[in-house]
């Protein structure tokens, strides 16, 4: 699993017989050997970190700026960046999202990270991350559609981020790009994923949550239906590059996991340490216990990664919704397949994540989004 979670007490028999559904279906030698893969690398004790507050854009929608967040200063004195690694290191954690602000612009405390955590730094891609120190880590490039519209949403309609970006990062297997496809854009997804594939990077997709009131095609209550027809064309195009399966992107776009509906009662990556999360934490569903979203200042956390202030119900944080995939084993339990939608989901999660490495993780993919294809069987029920 991704992280240890805490749920209701279960009786003996209870957790016999999970362990005996679990062990019936990990019979299946590919399952088996993805559930090998994650258990070599174990739980991930995760948190996520603004590394500062400065970037060099202002895009359209990013949750950072919109709240205000670097109001909260990275500190200057690295003694005090050195005890928060060390005290993170005491406490267990062993993976960390990097965020901001822009994590490159502060390379040395990331040189450091990555030396104690498996790391993702989530980077626009503006300033190349070298090789030389960081050549096993995995790196989530930002992309928000095609060269218009990315440079409309983040480049204030003067810089092409995205071109800057494959620029630096050509023929660069430690780098994914993390494109948040907007709601009424399908058309540009096809075009973005060959310029991408043929750069030598990975895809993996998140939902664009129209914070600015932009309206029109950027309106996300509209829904993603065709988003979701256009991932699943790009899954069978390039099945070996696509780090998001039909599965995953069907419970992000539709709020729904089985009896379950997003929102702020259900995300499982709320500070566990938060007083406000406290009646979250005690209404049953399952969440990390470990988890902390740390503002530049290394002391502040925050209600959960993306803020204070927005409605949970409309998030749609790719971490967010993935882990609550995760989170929720035993609801997948009902069947062969339901249990493959689950493995397959904490599998990419290690792989896109850096917890399991590409080399590794890339070649089964293509196995991966065969075994997870009925999942598109019921868009019309669910979309």
């Amino acid at each position: 699993m991704a992280a240890r979670t805490l749920v209701r007490p279960r009786s003996s028999a209870e957790r016999r017989a999970v362990g005996a559904r679990v062990r019936e279906y990990l019979q299946d030698p590919f399952l088996r050997s993805l559930q090998d893969e994650i258990d070599k690398v174990g739980f991930l004790q995760s948190i996520s970190l603004d590394l500062t507050h400065v970037c060099q854009l202002r895009c359209e929608g990013c949750y950072f700026f919109a709240e205000e967040m670097d109001g909260s200063k990275a500190p200057k004195d690295e003694a005090i960046f050195d005890e928060f690694v060390a005290s993170e290191r005491a406490r267990g954690t062993n993976y960390m999202t990097v965020l901001g602000g822009e994590p490159s612009l502060q390379l040395g405390r990331l040189k450091k990270l990555h030396d104690n955590f498996t790391i993702l730094p989530v980077t626009n891609g503006i300033r190349r991350i070298p090789r030389e120190g960081f050549e096993d880590m995995t790196i989530a490039i930002s992309v928000w559609g095609d060269h218009e519209l990315d440079t409309m949403l983040r480049g204030a309609g003067k810089i092409d981020v995205f071109a800057k970006a494959l620029k630096n990062y050509r023929g660069d297997a430690r780098a994914g790009f993390y494109f948040t496809a907007t709601a009424g854009n399908a058309g540009v997804i096809e075009g973005v994923v060959d310029e991408i594939v043929e750069n030598g990077n990975t895809v993996y997709f998140s939902f664009y949550e129209d914070k600015n009131s932009l309206g029109g095609a950027f309106d996300d209550s509209q829904g993603y239906e065709e988003v979701r027809r256009e991932i699943d064309r790009m899954i069978d195009k390039y099945p070996d590059r696509i780090l998001t399966t039909s599965y995953a992107a069907k419970v992000a776009t539709t709020d729904r996991l089985y009896d379950l509906q997003w929102g702020y009662d259900v995300c499982p990556i709320v500070s566990a340490n938060y007083e406000k999360n406290f009646a979250r934490m005690a209404n049953g569903q399952p969440y990390s216990p470990h988890f902390r979203a740390y503002l530049p200042d290394l002391k502040t956390v925050r209600r959960c990664t993306v803020g204070e202030d927005s409605d949970c119900s409309q998030c749609h944080n790719a971490y967010a919704r993935h882990t609550w995939i995760l989170i929720n084993r035993e609801k997948h339990l009902g069947s062969a397949q339901e249990f493959t939608n689950w493995l397959t989901s904490v599998f990419m999660f290690y792989v896109s994540g850096g917890a399991i490495s590409r080399e590794r993780g890339l070649p089964l993919l293509p196995e991966i989004h065969e075994r997870t294809r009925a999942a598109r069987e019921d868009y019309a029920k669910a979309g």
